[in-house]
């Protein structure tokens, strides 16, 4: 019994020493995790801010890349920037201002159109045409020149849509008046039609230069219409905000319409009211020009009288015409003057355009032998009557002529 008792306190003992054997080993296993992960930890740590630093300085070129950029370029509604965004190779709005100009010239000088229809192709036609092509030819790029500004016709600055717009209207009122000079230095007519066509001719040939100026221009640099953004910012202008504000734009809208309408209409329809016809009885001096001027007063019987009718057509629209010569035997003077007797010579049809002046040449010999008669010209707005009379003529001219043989000696 005694030696079962010694093995029990000999194995507790045994347990005890392995127990304290484990819990050692832990401490010491435990101990030296804490000293590598010590050593390795400062060397981690010395790395990882090493590391932190280089990050933190390649973060703060990129922010400072992203700066210049913000500040430089500005991003366009496709992704890429407005700087660098190419234009078109061929210039749209150019192109189909020609377009317009052309149908405009077809439709109003050509075709003849209503006044209506004339009214609302002449007022975008003489208000904008000639001035937006002198402002496409001034500024053909979206940024102004930089190192070459000794050019003649430089782009030093960059202008809106908005300004070009109102630099067309501007300038295409000041260009009215040097087209009307040039209209009456060239003796070109003031008609509708006239002035039509030459505002139309104008304004082509300046979008033809204005043409070759853009293309010229490097793409990334050349100017060209954001149609679909410039509409978005109207819309955006006139309707945001509240109602009351809308409709004081909308009021706005309407009546600078209504003020560009009232001159584009005067410009492209003149009233009707200012129509007439002339007749001229002229003679040709030794220059062989015509004159009003020497008329034929002296002749003998049988010797003709020389004249040339000129009728000039003002009454907006073709007129025919028809001309009687006539020879009158008058009793009496001045407003007692009554016609005894006539003779008719030669009539003639005339078809007359309007804004045209036509001339006829007319030979007339007199029947009387000798005395004084009056050949008159009668003119006609249509077919004459049976007996034509200066009362009944539309428009008249006479000169005097004193028949008288003379003997030479």
């Amino acid at each position: 019994m005694g030696s079962t008792v010694a093995r029990e306190t000999l194995c507790k003992r045994d347990a005890s020493t392995a127990s304290s054997r484990l819990r050692l080993e832990k401490e010491w296993r435990s101990r030296t995790i804490d000293r590598v992960g010590a050593a390795f930890g400062g060397r981690y740590r010395r790395y990882s801010t090493r590391n932190n630093d280089r990050i933190g300085r390649i973060q703060d070129t990129q922010n400072v890349m992203r700066d210049f950029l913000r500040r430089t370029v500005r991003p366009s509604a496709h992704g890429q920037t407005a700087e660098h965004e190419q234009a078109p190779r061929v210039p749209i709005d150019l192109l189909s201002a020609t377009g317009f100009v052309l149908a405009a010239l077809t439709l109003i000088v050509i075709v003849d159109v209503g006044s209506i229809a004339r009214f609302a192709i002449g007022l975008p036609l003489v208000l904008l045409a000639p001035g937006y092509a002198l402002v496409a030819i001034l500024f053909p790029r979206s940024t102004p020149l930089e190192d070459d500004t000794r050019r003649l016709l430089g782009q030093t600055r960059a202008i809106g849509d908005w300004e070009r717009l109102a630099l067309s209207f501007g300038l295409s009122v000041g260009l009215l008046p040097l087209i009307g000079l040039t209209m009456a230095a060239l003796s070109i007519p003031f008609t509708g039609p006239a002035v039509v066509g030459s505002v139309g001719v104008t304004s082509v040939g300046g979008l033809l230069v204005a043409t070759i100026r853009r293309v010229r221009v490097p793409p990334t640099a050349r100017y060209h219409v954001r149609l679909g953004a410039k509409i978005g910012a109207v819309r955006r202008a006139i309707f945001a905000g509240s109602p009351l504000y809308t409709a004081i734009n909308l009021l706005l809208v309407c009546s600078l319409l209504v003020a560009l309408s009232s001159v584009g209409f005067a410009l492209a329809a003149p009233p009707s009211g200012e129509s007439y016809t002339t007749l001229q009885l002229l003679t040709e001096d030794d220059d062989g020009d015509l004159v009003a001027d020497d008329y034929p007063t002296d002749i003998e019987p049988g010797d003709p009288v020389s004249l040339t009718l000129a009728v000039e057509n003002q009454e907006g629209e073709d007129t025919d015409y028809t001309v009687v010569v006539q020879e009158q035997w008058i009793d009496g003077s001045g407003g007692d003057a009554t016609v005894i007797d006539r003779t008719d010579h030669d009539s003639a049809d005339l078809h007359v355009a309007d804004g045209e002046t036509v001339t006829v040449d007319a030979d007339v010999t007199p029947e009387a032998e000798s005395g004084t008669v009056r050949m008159a010209v009668l003119l006609f707005d249509g077919d004459a009557p049976d007996t034509p009379t200066i009362d009944d003529a539309y428009r008249y001219g006479y000169v005097w002529v004193d028949i008288e043989e003379t003997f030479d000696d």
